[in-house]
């Protein structure tokens, strides 16, 4: 799993499930990232959306 704690907002993250997102709100509690899709290649209609991501479904950090 990786550490939450230092990931700022603008980041861009690889999910579960291949989709991309963009950090718009780090909740600070090591566990919750608020994120905008970028990329979901599974329901590409939940791009735009705004959603919370646990960091157990972070795969990767992409860029800052």
């Amino acid at each position: 799993m990786i550490d939450v704690t230092a990931i700022k907002v603008g980041t861009r993250l690889k999910l579960e499930a291949g989709v991309v997102a963009e950090v718009v709100e780090n909740m600070d509690d090591g566990q919750w990232l608020q994120v905008r899709y970028l990329e979901s290649p599974a329901r590409p209609g939940d791009v735009g959306t705004v959603e919370l991501c646990h960091a157990q479904d972070v795969v990767e950090v992409l860029s800052d």
